[in-house]
This record gives C-alpha cells, sequence and structure tokens, in this order.
C-alpha cells in the first residue's frame, strides 16, 4: 500500500554513535528538533550505542502507545544491507525479522550510508515482511550536511502527502541534484 493513514506524521528516531571522540557532539537531535519548532513534528529520539539497545528500543517503536510516530528514523553508520554500532552491525533482513508484520502505515527511513544499496528485490522482500508503507535511504557514502538537509526535505513533504509516490515525484523534481547526490532511494510496493 502506498497511501498512508494521516497526512502528520511524528518521527520515531535511533540514532547511534557519530564520532569515536566522545568530545565531539554531532547528532540529529537538533535537526529533529528544528522539525518540531518549524513544522510541530514530534519525536522520540533515542541514542543506540550497541545493537541489543537498538533491538530494545525498535520492539518500542511498535508499541500501541507510539503507533502515532509513523516515520522510523534510524541514523547511523552504514555498509550496504545493514547499519552499523561500532563493528557491530545489524541487517536489513534481521530488521525486518524483528519487525515482522509490525510496520503497518509507517515509513522506515536509513539516514546512513548505503544502507539501501542492495537489489530491488530484496527491499521488496524487507516491504512485504514488515508490512512498511515504504523503505527510504541512501545508496552511496554520503556527507552529514548533504544527507541531514535532504532528511529535512523529506520529511516535511511527509507531512503534506499521503501518497507516498507523490512524495518520491516531488522529491525528484524539486531537489533531482541533492537526490542523485546523495543515492536516496525510495521504494514501495
Amino acid at each position: 500500500m502506498k497511501i498512508a493513514k494521516e497526512y502528520h506524521k511524528d518521527i520515531f528516531c535511533l540514532e547511534g554513535d557519530w564520532e569515536k571522540d566522545l568530545r565531539l557532539k554531532k547528532s540529529i537531535k537538533s535537526t529533529l528538533d528544528y522539525l518540531q519548532d518549524c513544522f510541530n513534528i514530534r519525536n522520540i529520539h533515542r541514542n543506540c550505542a550497541v545493537r541489543e539497545q537498538f533491538v530494545k528500543y525498535l520492539k518500542d517503536s511498535m508499541l500501541k502507545k507510539y503507533s502515532r510516530y509513523s516515520i522510523l528514523y534510524l541514523a547511523f553508520h552504514g555498509d550496504p544491507n545493514s547499519i552499523l554500532f561500532g563493528k557491530d552491525s545489524i541487517t536489513l533482513n534481521e530488521i525486518a525479522e524483528i519487525c515482522e508484520n509490525k510496520l503497518h502505515n509507517k515509513i522506515v527511513h536509513f539516514g546512513s550510508c548505503n544502507s539501501l544499496d542492495l537489489e530491488r528485490r530484496k527491499l521488496k522482500k524487507f516491504l512485504q515482511r514488515t508490512g512498511a508503507l515504504c523503505i527510504s535511504g541512501y545508496t552511496r557514502k554520503i556527507e552529514f550536511n548533504p544527507s541531514t538537509v535532504l532528511d529535512i526535505l523529506y520529511f516535511e513533504m511527509c507531512q503534506d502527502n499521503k501518497d507516498v509516490r507523490s512524495i518520491e515525484r516531488k522529491l525528484k523534481k524539486e531537489y533531482s541534484g541533492l537526490v542523485r547526490s546523495t543515492g536516496f532511494r525510495i521504494l514501495y510496493i
């Protein structure tokens, strides 16, 4: 299904560590605050330094009391078909197994390098297993700032549209250079 139930979509964000040096404060949290202040997009934000923490919060995100948070934003370092926790990782297939048939009406966005750099059929399998409305993210190595800017534009656009196809068309039309340079990809069935 390509049509969301609601126009307004709040964000449930799980974020990994960006830097090894703990004095550096790079985080997506200020972006989420901006989206809340400017567009009234509420958010839940949790840091996940290890895989076990990620799995726990991922399961929490599917609880009924968080159903209004229809964008699942996974902000991590990534590799093709996975997100990273230091030297550990979790694959999209493992995420789909945890979320089996529990992501109906949710947009799952991977704010990570390369995570969606895999065959279309594997992404469709993720959608079929989870029931997600769509999956989006990046197919190449991305820089923090350009991808964060595109994430902001994407999440804002999600508020104005129920039809995922419209979001995809508008993004590609209005921000084609940024979509191309980051390898942004969106898939739905």
